[in-house]
């Protein structure tokens, strides 16, 4: 009799650490399976190029042009090829501007401003239309942040620029725009600091000049490189090569940065978007009805219930 007993506790010993297992197993997938579910289901919501542009015309008042304007061909090209377009004309770009620049929300931004290389330095500053008051901006000019610059044509005028290092200063981040920097030496070679800080803060392309440029001109080759890319299809690369350079100043042309954007185009921007708005409703619609589900194959009376009150009993 003391011999049966012994084997039936064995047996049930045996079955005990058969189950111990299996409920182990059983745990270990659902914690696995948990998290993998959560890294695929929540993770961070991915950067989308949005399509809003923005026409940041700095030189309404000193050049104005009506093909920029509002209701002119380039915003009208814009809306064409599917953006909201915003305008911003003189009075609007001053320091606290750009300063917000990057939470917008701009796919494209074409910056229609005057820039400037600082005397004996490789830096190009881009200009506010905010004159320079004594005072203002003190902490930003200690720093670094704020520059002052003067056109050479009235240099007793002087007006608040933007240095690489204000962009690079943001918090927010450029979601994955594209850049048209519209006026002098913006790309120059030996002045790539504001194509970096643009990118840098999240921007995919910048397009600017490698020297100096004429007003007129540069405003005809910008919307020769919009209706290539926008109407044409043509890859960034492709857009930029269409342009012309300024023969009134030798080796001046349009080029753009980092190099690893020349095969952009607008198609796969628009795939990319299209792409990325089915995962969000596919993560939308199935989170909750997936969560349930996660709940219901966990057989919680089961596994926590009779296999580790069995297992506690025959370990007693």
């Amino acid at each position: 009799m003391k011999k049966k007993r012994r084997e039936i506790l064995q047996e049930e010993k045996r079955f005990s650490n058969r189950t111990l297992a299996l409920a182990s197993t059983i745990l270990v997938a659902l914690i696995v399976g948990g998290i993998l579910l959560s890294r695929f289901f929540w993770q961070p919501t991915p950067i989308e190029f949005p399509f809003n542009a923005a026409i940041v015309d700095q030189l309404s008042l000193e050049f104005p042009n009506d093909e920029y304007n509002i209701s002119g061909s380039v915003p009208s090209m814009l809306k064409n090829a599917g953006f909201n377009v915003s305008y911003f004309g003189s009075e609007n770009v001053d320091v606290a501007f750009y300063r917000g620049l990057a939470k917008y929300g701009y796919g494209i931004i074409i910056l229609r401003t005057h820039s400037a290389q600082r005397e004996t330095e490789t830096l190009v500053d881009l200009f506010t239309s905010e004159r320079f008051d004594t005072g203002k901006y003190d902490s930003e000019l200690v720093n670094g942040l704020v520059t002052v610059g003067y056109y050479s044509r009235s240099p007793s005028a002087r007006y608040f620029t933007i240095p690489p290092k204000f962009i690079e200063s943001f918090t927010d981040r450029f979601p994955k725009s594209i850049v048209i920097a519209m006026g002098c030496n913006t790309l120059n070679a030996t002045c790539t600091e504001t194509a970096e800080a643009f990118i840098g803060k999240g921007a995919i392309a910048y397009v600017g000049w490698t020297g100096l440029v004429a007003t007129p001109h540069t405003d005809a080759e910008t919307i020769r490189l919009l209706h290539a890319f926008l109407n044409e299809s043509k890859t960034l690369d492709q857009a930029v090569r269409a342009t012309k350079p300024d023969l009134d100043y030798p080796n001046s042309k349009m080029t753009y940065y980092p190099n690893v954007a020349a095969n952009l185009t607008l198609s796969s921007l628009r795939t990319e978007k299209k792409a990325s708005m089915a995962i969000q409703d596919l993560v939308t619609d199935s989170e909750f009805p997936i969560q349930a589900c996660a709940v219901r194959a966990l057989p919680r009376s089961w596994v926590l219930g009779i296999e580790l009150n069995r297992v506690g009993l025959s370990d007693a």
